[in-house]
This record gives C-alpha cells, sequence and structure tokens, in this order.
C-alpha cells in the first residue's frame, strides 16, 4: 500500500476510535409510551422496563406536546437529579427522583432561566412548600400534605398580602381573608369542609359594611348592613330564604320601616305571627 495511502487512513482510523466512546456517552432515547411501568400499591414506587428489561443508564425522553426529558435510571428506577427541556432545548424543570418517583425539590424556570415554580415532593407528591414567582417576586404559596392543600395558603401583590386561607386535606378550614391593595382587609369568611360556616364579614375603608350569618353555605340567621358604621338594615334568613322580622333604621339608630318574612316570601305582621304558633 502506498504511503500517502495508509497516512490518509490512520487519521479516519483514529477518528473513528475517539468518536465511538464520545457517542457511546449519549443518552438513548425512547418514548414513554412504549414503557412498560410498575407501580407499588400506593404508588410511591416505579419501575421501568422494556421488553421485559430494566432500563440501565441515561436516557432522553421525548414529550409529546414537544420537548424531552433526560433520567438517569439504575436497574428499572429514575434516580437522583432530571431535567426537562423545551422544544427548543430551553432547560424549564429541574427536579430530583427516589425510588422511580419525584422526591425532593422541583424548580421550573421561566424563558429567562429564573424559578417561577418551586415545590417540595414526598414518594412522588407534592409534600410541604409551593411557591408560584411573577417578575421575580412571591405571587402564591401554600402547602401541600400528600397533594392536598393542607395548612396557610396566600397570594401576594408586590409585598402586600391579597388572600389568605387555610386548608385541611384540600378542603377550606377556618377564616379565610382578603385585602386591598392599600393592606386593609376587605371581606373575613369563615369555612368549614370548604363551605361557609359562621360569619362573613364584608369591609369598606376598615369599617364592617355587611355581616351574614351562614350554615352549610346558606344564609342562615341575622344578616345586618351598616352605613357609616351604624346599623341600617337588618333581616333574618333560615336555609337562604328570608324568614322572620326584618327591619331599616334611621341613623338615630330608630326602627324606620319593620317588614315579616316566611320562607322567602313576604307577608304581613298577622300572616307572619299566626305562622309562629
Amino acid at each position: 500500500m502506498a504511503p500517502k495511502i495508509i497516512l490518509r487512513i490512520i487519521p479516519l482510523f483514529l477518528l473513528l476510535c475517539l468518536a465511538k466512546p464520545i457517542y457511546a456517552q449519549l443518552p438513548e432515547e425512547i418514548k414513554w409510551k412504549h414503557l412498560q411501568k410498575d407501580y407499588n400499591a400506593d404508588s410511591s414506587e416505579l419501575v421501568l422496563s422494556l421488553n421485559n428489561k430494566l432500563l440501565q443508564g441515561k436516557y432522553k425522553i421525548p414529550f409529546d406536546e414537544g420537548g424531552f426529558a433526560l433520567y438517569n435510571i439504575k436497574k428499572g428506577i429514575i434516580t437522583g437529579e432530571a431535567f426537562w427541556y423545551s422544544q427548543g432545548g430551553r432547560m424549564e424543570c429541574k427536579l430530583y427522583y427516589k425510588n422511580g418517583v419525584r422526591n425532593g425539590l422541583k424548580e421550573n424556570y421561566d424563558n429567562e432561566g429564573k424559578v417561577w415554580l418551586r415545590q417540595d415532593y414526598k414518594d412522588g407528591k407534592k409534600n410541604g412548600a409551593s411557591e408560584m414567582y411573577s417578575n421575580g417576586k412571591l405571587s402564591n404559596k401554600c402547602v401541600y400534605k400528600a397533594d392536598k392543600k393542607h395548612g396557610l395558603s396566600q397570594t401576594f401583590s408586590g409585598d402586600q398580602v391579597i388572600t389568605e386561607a387555610y386548608y385541611e386535606n384540600d378542603l377550606k378550614n377556618g377564616t379565610s381573608k382578603n385585602y386591598g391593595l392599600d393592606g386593609k382587609l376587605t371581606t373575613e369568611i369563615n369555612y368549614k369542609d370548604d363551605k361557609r360556616n359562621g360569619v362573613y364579614r364584608v369591609y369598606n375603608d376598615g369599617q364592617v359594611t355587611t355581616e351574614t350569618n351562614y350554615k352549610d353555605n346558606l344564609q342562615n340567621g341575622l344578616s345586618t348592613m351598616y352605613t357609616l358604621g351604624k346599623k341600617s338594615m337588618d333581616t333574618e334568613f333560615l336555609n337562604g330564604k328570608r324568614h322572620g322580622v326584618s327591619h331599616m333604621y334611621k341613623p338615630d339608630g330608630s326602627v324606620l320601616f319593620t317588614h315579616y318574612y316566611f320562607n322567602g316570601e313576604k307577608v304581613t305582621e298577622a300572616i307572619y305571627k299566626q305562622a309562629q304558633r
């Protein structure tokens, strides 16, 4: 073989030898829908296999809507740090896995690489703090337990709290409050198992304007309206309907009008009293 030909072949051979280990390090690409997925009873562990063989190595898994995920899989179990990328190749999310499911911190990133969502996971479920950001500032914060809201939930506008509510197992329980941009209280609502129960107050510039009683999400009991801090009207309710005596008051507190209601219908005093016997 001519020396010149040998010299040409040697660099090509070296290039192929170098290229092989580099290519071997690239993640294998496989679609999620082709994988066999075996969860344990409470979905806190996931094992992945293909053709009855456990996955082992680094994998690139495309999303149906575009983009892809990069996972490190050992004996069929996604392990450690993982990354999600957009269709254009921008990293959108970083998260951690244990036993094949999410465990630890998950962060989502915007187009500028800033965090817009931060959540904690345990055994594949949201567990702990969940925070959303807008323009670099906290806009929503809540606490989860086993994938359900459990604890204080707040929304923000700048540094100002706008809403706050308490949850138990994804249901509102306790007092929820709304605030204006000036920081003043605008509404105060009491909940039990996600239904209004107790007093519902509306405020204007720090003063109560309406005060309504609820039971199981229906007006029940006395409902009162105020004007400039003074009572202007009150009405009794039963199961969401006016039922009882209603008054309208003068600014000096004396009664201006009295009306009577029975099961939502306005009636005369005589009919109302007869119905009470």
